[in-house]
């Protein structure tokens, strides 16, 4: 016969503990089964609370707001939220929707621990460089403070996710549920902006990159903008319009007894305010200064990222016809090259952007089991000396019949690219200790960052001394002529930010003033240049925008692309020697 316990010993028996009982609750709360729209909202919850600490941070030092912090930051919680479960109820879907709320929580988690860590912006720009970084570049990226946001940010809501059973229902029911998320989010955040709109229109007028700041809203329409926009609309390509035509030598080529090499280099994220050669108080420059080359200290960039200013610095257009263009052209080096130049492009970074496809090109990659490469490299990364070893070599395989009329060489350095400053100067240029060793820039003491900063730019000097050296040891067999301009400037922690690619209108200063430093040396004798009266010209106001018609014009090059107004050096050029 089976046991059977009374109602009234059952109810003798002792109650299980109030912890067990409060675990049970929390274990069925975690795994109880949920419709695709309640997920949404959760994680649209747990992302602007966790994920948007840059925008938080961002409203405690937004500029001409005298408010209520605590209000300030009540208000644009109630916007992002909404216009994130707007985002992310685009995805409340039963079906197949796991791992897309997976990469949305990855990209959040890096775009939060990016956005505090350097003070950057997620947008169209960023994402552009993103897709064009070297992979070595990418390395230099992983800290563990990435790890860490990984882990806190998208590792705990997954955890929960993926466990998670979710609640299937009939299409039509399920379409019906997803629009009236949509429909009620849109309601709830437009009703935000117009009860809102006075009290947060001036704080965003005043502070440009706050819209720039929502997480992951921003960053999921700047990837979109890129990638998924172009695929939809399947846009025309831009046509090619091919601005050669003309193109000639002028007439010192007839009367001159040497062809003429330019060494052009251009450098990676260089400030002006940080060469010796503009003021700085430390001396950065001193190989420079040795050497008798002319600076110009107020000199602004086309962008702020060499994806944007590397292809407009060498465009006859000027950085704001070439932002709004409606065709693409041929640039600089197409034009020297159809004159009848012999043109290289020598790399030691992570690609020319499109500026030299239709010039000879080569890179420091093919030197580096050389016992120059092994010297010089470290981790597939070269410093920039690199680049003038075997350079004889590299002239000698060009054209013969274009050589003997002239050469130009453009360099493309690697210089001061962030954030593992401690890699781009040898042991003989870390003049200023402590250097800053890490990636995790913002964990720097102040001088710490400077310092291994201000050692790149030592390097840098020592890497166009040499250059200038070398050029001076050919001057037997060719007219010589040198010139360097940084693509961009570099944040160093000031209002928070670090590296650079900000959006141009909001980007400060530091990443948009670049030094020009030149040697016209016997080119500019050629060509008629008086670098006395140069000398009184390093104040002028001169950008990227110059780089075009005054090479042309240092090369001796006639074009109907040549604009004397945009000859930097055309206020010095009296009769060619």
């Amino acid at each position: 016969m089976p046991f059977v316990i009374s109602g009234a010993a059952r109810a003798a028996l002792p109650s299980p503990p109030a912890a067990s009982s409060w675990r049970q609750r929390c274990v069925a709360l975690w795994r109880a089964p949920r419709s695709p729209q309640a997920i949404v909202c959760v994680l649209a919850a747990w992302l602007v609370l966790v994920a948007n600490g840059a925008l938080w941070a961002r409203l405690g030092q937004a500029d001409g707001y005298n408010g209520s912090l605590v209000l300030l930051r009540a208000a644009f919680a109630w916007l992002a939220l909404w216009g994130t479960v707007l985002l992310l109820g685009l995805t409340a879907w039963p079906r197949g929707m796991k791992p897309a709320w997976t990469v949305l929580l990855v990209v959040a988690a890096c775009a939060q621990h990016f956005m505090l860590a350097y003070g950057v912006v997620i947008d169209g720009g960023m994402v552009r460089n993103v897709l064009q970084t070297h992979a070595s570049e990418s390395a230099d990226l992983w800290s563990p403070g990435l790890a860490a946001h990984l882990l806190l940010v998208a590792g705990l809501p997954l955890a929960w996710l993926w466990q998670v059973p979710v609640r299937r229902a009939g299409a039509w029911r399920s379409l019906g549920r997803t629009g009236a998320l949509l429909l009620g989010a849109s309601a709830l955040l437009l009703l935000g902006v117009l009860g809102l709109y006075r009290e947060l229109a001036p704080v965003v007028r005043n502070n440009m990159a706050l819209r720039f700041a929502f997480n992951p809203v921003s960053p999921v329409l700047a990837v979109a903008d890129v990638v998924i926009k172009p695929l939809l609309r399947r846009p025309r390509p831009r046509p090619f319009v091919s601005i050669t035509a003309g193109a000639e030598l002028g007439a010192s080529y007839g009367a001159a007894a040497r062809p003429p090499l330019l060494v052009l280099v251009v450098g990676e994220t260089a400030r002006a305010d940080h060469f010796g050669l503009n003021g700085y108080a430390r001396d950065t420059t001193p190989e420079l200064a040795r050497r008798g080359v002319l600076s110009w200290r107020d000199v602004r960039s086309c962008g702020t990222s060499t994806l944007q200013s590397v292809p407009c610095m060498f465009s006859h257009l000027g950085r704001e016809a070439f932002v709004r263009r409606a065709a693409n052209h041929d640039n600089l080096l197409d034009v020297l090259r159809q004159a009848g130049l012999a043109v290289l492009w020598l790399d030691n970074q992570a690609g020319c952007k499109g500026v030299c496809e239709r010039v000879p090109s080569a890179s420091t990659e093919d030197a580096q089991d050389t016992a120059a490469g092994r010297r010089l490299c470290e981790g597939g990364e070269c410093l920039d000396e690199l680049m003038l070893d075997g350079l004889d070599e590299r002239i000698a395989a060009l054209p013969e019949a274009r050589r003997r009329r002239g050469v130009v060489l453009v360099l493309h350095q690697m210089g001061s690219h962030g954030p593992a400053y401690h890699k781009r100067s040898s042991a003989g240029a870390k003049a200023f200790q402590p250097e800053c060793r890490t990636h995790a820039l913002a964990d720097c003491a102040r001088e710490e960052l400077v310092n291994v900063y201000d050692n790149s730019i030592r390097e840098t000097d020592r890497f166009l001394a040499h250059t200038l050296d070398w050029l001076r040891a050919r001057q037997a067999r060719f007219d010589t002529g040198f010139l360097y301009l940084s693509d961009h400037g570099e944040s160093l922690g000031e209002m928070g930010l670090y590296l650079h690619g900000m959006p141009y209108a909001v980007a400060p200063e530091a990443q948009k003033r670049v030094p020009l430093v030149a040697w016209t040396g016997p080119l500019g004798k050629r060509t008629g240049i008086d670098a006395g009266c140069l000398r009184g010209t390093l104040d002028a106001p001169l950008t990227h925008d110059h780089l075009y018609h005054t090479v042309l014009a240092l090369m001796d090059v006639r074009s109907p692309t040549y604009r004397p107004g945009l000859d930097a050096f055309a206020p010095c050029r009296g009769s060619p020697a």
